[in-house]
């Protein structure tokens, strides 16, 4: 593997347990270009052997194509044959299965994660997005201490259950870019259009994120004090929420932005 085996074991326990989008979704980024075995048939054409990758038919009459993070996995010991390819290059060959409807990744701890193959291209636009530096910030690291700060700061906020947005949240954000959820379409200006959500008493909040790891979603970099300008000039938005990737999140009003005083409007 090119990523460190126990990141990736990690990874793959917290999503197969959690199951939820943004666990997914490291654990793919992580998965990117490391390396993923599968059984390998062996069929003669013209002379030679071209290998082919046999499904598996599930319980419901399903068929998955089965990835595994170890050569060592029990499973592959039952073929003959297995091969290996980067985890970007198994999904896009699965993609061109016609009887596929299932991938499974495994690893050698029996975790699995299920992908279903209308997911596919919208995981590899994610996977194509973040290698063209597309995807804006990644998850905090140690390479960001200032973006891990936001991280711990909200989930502090969170889990403290204070009504208070301790001024170190507003510190960690200067100058940081977030993103915004944007609606499909636009103006007819031509102009994005911001989603705009009710979180409770205030009706019209803006949400934006830490980073862009959801997919499905269509966002719009802006920088906070230049988010709190628009905001500033559109009197109609009541606050913005703003959401880390553990999926906790807090909400500024106009009060506490320093815009003006609180509306429920």
């Amino acid at each position: 593997m090119t990523t460190d085996d126990s990141d990736i074991e990690k990874l793959m326990e917290i999503a197969a347990q959690d199951n939820s989008q943004v666990a997914r979704q490291r654990l793919f980024q992580a998965m990117r270009l490391v390396e993923v075995f599968f059984p390998c048939k062996m069929d003669p054409h013209d002379g030679k052997k071209i290998g082919s990758i046999p499904l598996a038919r599930l319980s419901d009459g399903t068929h998955a194509m089965m990835l595994f993070t170890s050569k060592s996995h029990p499973h592959l010991s039952e073929h003959k044959h297995f091969a290996g390819g980067t985890f970007e290059d198994a999904l896009a060959a699965g993609l061109k299965m016609p009887p596929l409807d299932w991938v499974i990744l495994s690893n050698n701890t029996w975790h699995r994660v299920a992908i279903h193959k209308q997911e596919i291209a919208t995981i590899l636009d994610d996977l194509n997005s973040d290698s063209r530096g597309q995807s804006g910030s990644p998850i905090a690291s140690e390479d960001d201490p200032t973006g891990k700060m936001l991280e711990d700061f909200i989930t502090n906020t969170v889990r403290s259950g204070s009504n208070e947005i301790p001024s170190q949240i507003s510190s960690a954000l200067r100058e940081r870019e977030l993103f915004l959820e944007l609606a499909a379409g636009q103006n007819e200006d031509g102009q994005p259009i911001m989603k705009t959500f009710q979180v409770e008493h205030l009706r019209h909040v803006i949400r934006v994120y830490t980073s862009r790891v959801r997919p499905g979603i269509r966002y719009g970099g802006i920088r906070w004090e230049e988010l709190k300008n628009m905001i500033r000039i559109a009197s109609e938005i009541s606050g913005v929420q703003i959401m880390n990737n553990s999926d906790d999140w807090i909400v500024f009003d106009r009060e506490a932005l320093g815009l003006e005083e609180a509306s429920d409007e």
